[in-house]
């Protein structure tokens, strides 16, 4: 949970970065956090599709090697 967390105070850092971008009318930097963008939904899409898979598990170990 604190890794989603960490993604998602990352995701509005990069927001906040493209926000200022596009008041700022800075096309090139626009472009340039683009990409982070586009990452980092794939990065917390990944870390919450995990979270959820442990969720399910809970505390049993077997299931915690099923998913590796």
């Amino acid at each position: 949970k604190m890794a989603l967390e960490h993604e998602q105070f990352i995701s509005k850092s990069i927001n906040d970065l493209m926000d200022l971008a596009i008041k700022e009318n800075d096309h090139a930097t626009r472009s340039f956090l683009q990409w982070y963008v586009d990452e980092q939904v794939e990065e917390e899409a990944s870390v919450d599709r995990i979270v959820n898979m442990l969720k399910m598990v809970g505390d049993h170990g077997h299931g915690i090697m099923m998913i590796d």
